[in-house]
């Protein structure tokens, strides 16, 4: 008996036996079974998933004798009568099959279209399966467009095509349309196993048995199209072996072999770059060609990423129970990011090989790089360790199970060299300045915008320096300056957000920490607005920091408010006081210049200092 393709022998003619596209055989199989046909159906989906085959289904079960005669119930076809075996033939003169790549004109509508005015010879329905239909021309489609609108009651259309955005809209809206999707690389296997396993049992069949790792891989070839992984079982079972192993699948299909692999990404994850050029030379020595061998790489990073990410996800990997092992022994030790970073980079190299001379050399580096790669860090692990380095410093005791928290007040910043350190006594030796004053708490100079200006009962000290004084000196006897009418409002503000902050201390005591370095700018508009620099916004902005801190401002303002995290320099740029606001400030600085010559100009509040 002559040979015939596994893909022909096992192709399905029932709608049970579509694999992997029950949302679309169930729904025919109910259209069919309640009388609610369509007269165009669109079928779309990739190569070899199963398009024509359920057209060809649907029409022997709208055809079918025993079905017709109401001797076979349901919607499956009986495969027997005489109708059913000739459409499975293709010598139906009621179903016609044609490609719409080879009759794609004007001319093949049209002579189409006079033949489906007449009723079906000995079927209920005349069907019209046109195959790859988005290659018909323009003027095709708008020959057809005619008889699809206004189509004989015995007429039933059903498109097939990869490529449904090609067609025109108005064909488009006139159907059914139906996505077959890709067949999961499990049911593959499966199908195929069940297909040796028939084989063996027919009597003129093949005699040979699959293994499930070889099915896997079979599955893994062919992408997702079932026609394409039995055709390709149909090319290993050629070879004439009687046992498929996964070795005979890669040496018959011209497959790397999975231990490359395991060599080359062992040399990497264990930062070894004389032992990973070491193994992609040996591959390359095999015959294995650069391209093949990059994408084995990446493909080889992926399962250990899915694994890494999901242990139990062996579904998506095509591999052995032993082999999944290995590949979980060797991610161990890795985080999900770092091994993202590796599949990225096995990835990106494939593009600028395809274009060049010497695609071997673009892999030596990027498997040097891959090898020399060093483990990353994320910001939670860098915000934990900031919590157990400030825990350490600060010495308060934390709670079992609860992170570090700090005793109130965030660190105080670093001070510029030379500085003297807050509450240290310092002696003056330049002439006119009283001798032994004591520094308060870092005094900012006159010329420093952003500061604000203190309001309480101690005012902010005031630096100066004239022209060959030896130091700044800090005032600590200067009288208070006068408070606007708006100083208990803006009191009132700031206690507020102490409170916020001492509440976000309790919760989160890093935060509280990041949120005391920055500057309360204002409240307006329900919008607290601070001022702050980079890596403070990154962390106070982040998702769960973000909705931790407006969670307690809500609370110490008494309302819900937003947040505006705004730039120090931007913070900077204050309106322009009174004269009246500044005036106190100027004598202060004035009296303060003795031994100096001060000459006035025109008006009395106009002073220059030489």
């Amino acid at each position: 008996m002559a040979h015939r393709a596994l893909t022909l022998k096992y192709r399905p003619q029932v709608f049970a036996d579509m694999v992997g596209q029950d949302h679309v055989s169930r729904v025919l199989a109910r259209a069919v079974e309640g009388g609610r046909i369509a007269h165009a159906y669109l079928f779309t989906g990739a190569r070899g998933v199963g398009k024509t085959t359920s057209a060809r289904i649907l029409a022997k079960a709208l055809n079918c004798e025993e079905r017709r005669s109401g001797r076979l119930k349901g919607a499956d076809p009986c495969n027997h009568c005489t109708s059913c075996v000739e459409i499975t033939n293709g010598i139906s003169l009621d179903v016609a099959e044609i490609d719409g790549a080879s009759n794609r004109g004007i001319a093949d509508v049209q002579a189409l279209r006079e033949k489906v005015r007449f009723t079906p010879t000995g079927g209920g329905y005349r069907v019209v399966i046109i195959d790859e239909v988005h290659q018909l021309s323009n003027d095709a489609f708008a020959a057809l467009l005619k008889t699809l609108e206004e189509p004989p009651r015995h007429l039933v259309f059903v498109f097939a095509t990869t490529d449904p955005q090609k067609l025109p809209d108005t064909i488009r809206s006139r159907t059914q349309r139906f996505d077959f999707a890709r067949v999961p690389m499990r049911k593959v296997a499966d199908r195929l196993l069940d297909i040796a396993q028939r084989e063996a049992a027919d009597p003129d069949g093949l005699r040979f048995t699959l293994a499930e790792d070889a099915a896997l891989l079979i599955a893994h070839k062919s992408e997702g199209s079932m026609r394409d992984a039995v055709s390709a079982l149909d090319q290993v079972v050629s070879a004439g072996e009687p046992a498929v192993d996964a070795a005979l699948v890669r040496r018959v299909l011209g497959l790397a072999d999975r231990e490359v692999f395991f060599a080359l990404g062992g040399a990497i994850l264990t930062r070894d770059p004389k032992a990973a050029l070491a193994a992609l030379h040996q591959a390359f020595e095999r015959g294995l060609d650069a391209r093949e061998l990059a994408e084995g790489l990446a493909e080889h990073i992926r399962h250990l990423l899915i694994l890494r990410v999901d242990p139990e996800g062996s579904d998506l990997v095509p591999a052995s129970a032993e082999e999944i092992a290995r590949m979980q022994g060797q991610a161990t030790g890795w985080s999900e990011g770092d091994l993202l970073r590796l599949l990225r980079n096995a990835s990106d190299v494939q593009w600028p090989m395809r274009e060049s001379p010497h695609p071997l050399i673009h892999l030596e580096a990027a498997v040097v790089q891959m090898a020399t790669m060093e483990r990353g860090e994320t910001l939670a692990d860098v915000i934990l360790r900031l919590e157990a380095l400030e825990q350490r410093l600060t010495g308060a005791p934390a709670p079992a199970g609860a992170p570090p928290r700090p005793r109130g007040a965030a660190p105080a910043p670093p001070r510029p060299a030379g500085a003297p350190a807050p509450g240290a006594t310092r002696g003056s030796g330049g002439s006119g300045a009283a001798g032994g004053l004591t520094a308060h708490a870092e005094p900012a100079p006159l010329a420093s915008a952003p500061a604000p200006i203190a309001r309480d009962a101690a005012a902010a000290p005031i630096a100066s320096a004239a022209a060959g004084a030896q130091a700044p000196v800090a005032l600590a006897d200067a009288p208070a300056l006068a408070a606007p009418a708006s100083d208990a409002a803006a009191g009132v503000e700031t206690e507020a957000w102490k409170r916020a902050i001492a509440s976000v201390g309790k919760r989160k005591p890093m935060l509280s920490a990041f949120l005391e370095a920055c500057r309360f700018v204002e409240l307006a508009d329900g919008r607290v607005t601070l001022a702050m620099d980079d890596l403070h916004r990154a962390v106070i902005e982040e998702k769960e920091n973000l909705a931790l801190t407006l969670d307690e401002l809500g609370k110490a303002f008494g309302r819900a408010l937003t947040l505006r995290c705004v730039p120090l320099d931007e913070a900077a740029r204050p309106a322009r006081p009174a004269e009246g606001d500044v005036k106190p400030m100027i004598e202060h600085a004035i009296r303060w210049f003795e031994g100096d010559i001060i000459e006035r100009r025109g008006n009395a509040d106009e002073r220059t200092v030489r």
